[in-house]
């Protein structure tokens, strides 16, 4: 009867083990089980226990494991298609950040080239005063006057940079590697970064053959005829009714 007893505890606590996440509990149940097992049934006891222990924790692994398996991928309708082949996420008026999203490779948001990304502005309207433009002339070693400059200056405040990073990929700044910023002129003073220019980069009709969900994760494939360097694939997650952009990926298709 004793020994029915003790077993029925034993296996309370073995199940309360395989579903515990806390350290610290987990472990005093550990000691718990080790304890009362030698004390009162004996080593062989011990490793009976302990054998059944790691089958159920074995059991309730694959459980788990077969609840987090990624859902599978389905092919975007029609309409899902045409919602980013429109106007109302990609292209429309000018100048729509989400296009510039495609202007370079990146397997992860850290890793955008921010040079592609803000090459045209931000799409935030920006004010640059005479004192900036002379500020920025003089880091580059530009001699002449302002009137006599062969192409406008752009202008990028690091303050919507964060704004288009965070809305756009969910990090700042800060988060990224810094690819392609060395490229710009930055004015501490004014904590903004400029680059004069009379050419575009501007995506400015961007077209996917087809697309998947696989959860909340969507991949448009398209071949980029901007650079005419092939298939491509960009990858948007989609988080709280808006959409992230992930990655930006060469594939076969």
């Amino acid at each position: 009867y004793e020994a029915r007893i003790i077993y029925t505890y034993m296996l309370e606590l073995i199940v309360k083990l395989c579903f515990c996440k806390n350290e610290a509990i987990f472990k005093r149940r550990v000691f718990n089980i080790l304890n009362v097992t030698t004390k009162k049934m004996g080593i062989s006891a011990l490793v009976m226990i302990i054998i059944l222990a790691v089958s159920m924790v074995a059991l309730v692994g694959c459980d788990n494991q077969e609840q987090t398996l990624p859902a599978e991928a389905t092919s975007l309708t029609e309409d899902e298609l045409s919602y980013f082949n429109g106007d109302l996420f990609f292209n429309g008026d000018y100048l729509n950040i989400h296009n510039q999203f495609l202007s370079s490779l990146y397997d992860e948001p850290a890793d955008i080239d921010l040079f592609q990304l803000f090459y045209c502005g931000s799409g935030i309207a920006e004010t640059i005063t005479e004192d900036e433009l002379k500020a920025v002339m003089v880091k580059n070693e530009m001699t002449g006057r302002i009137d006599d400059l062969p192409c406008p200056c752009e202008k990028i405040s690091r303050l919507n940079m964060d704004e288009i990073l965070t809305k756009c990929m969910g990090i700042t700044l800060t988060d990224t590697n810094e690819i392609g910023l060395d490229h710009f002129t930055y004015l501490s003073q004014y904590d903004a970064y400029y680059y004069f220019h009379g050419d575009t980069n501007y995506r400015g009709n961007i077209n996917f053959s087809s697309g998947e969900r696989e959860g909340n994760v969507v991949r448009l494939f398209y071949n980029d005829g901007f650079v005419s360097d092939g298939d491509k694939a960009l990858t948007l997650q989609e988080k709280n009714g808006e959409y992230l952009f992930i990655a930006n990926q060469k594939v076969e298709l």
